[in-house]
């Protein structure tokens, strides 16, 4: 009796992707976008976020526009992407018990949190996180510079 609950529990805990506590999983269907809306418009700014220095603020209120740089389309070399994510879980890899996957979402939290206009150079991809028996998460992750099309006052 003893060694058939060790085998159930081996195989219940270790034979998946991932176990109770720990996630495994996989990463798939990668895409590349130019631009999340259409625009005409030559110029523009790329919000570059510093959020080592935001994180170091003690302040109870952060003002998150202090810590972001407006960066001439001309003059932007890189480095600045920011990344946003929207998920929906399975119970028992069957049953979809959270709101669906929706890239319009994940985009628009990284574009209102930095008070941008929209997002360009998007490249996306799904995780899957699979929890033993109890279900999986499918992950949309999203990647880009978020843009601004006129210098807010504050900072000219």
């Amino acid at each position: 009796m003893k060694s058939k609950i060790i085998l159930l529990n081996f195989f219940l805990l270790y034979c998946f992707a991932g176990n109770v506590i720990n996630k495994g999983g996989h990463i798939d269907n990668i895409q590349l976008y130019s631009t999340a809306t259409n625009f005409f418009y030559n110029q523009f700014y790329v919000l570059c976020f510093d959020s080592e220095t935001y994180e170091k603020q003690n302040s109870t209120e952060k003002d998150i526009t202090k810590f972001i740089e407006y960066i001439p389309n001309t003059h932007y070399k890189g480095g600045c992407e920011q990344i946003g994510e929207v998920s929906e879980y399975y119970l028992f890899h069957l049953f979809p018990v959270s709101g669906k996957i929706d890239p319009e979402y994940a985009i628009a939290t990284v574009v209102q949190k930095l008070e941008g206009d929209t997002m360009i150079n998007i490249r996306t991809w799904h995780e899957t996180h699979y929890y033993s028996l109890l279900g999986k998460v499918r992950v949309l992750k999203v990647k880009g510079d978020v843009i601004k099309f006129t210098l807010p006052k504050e900072a000219k």
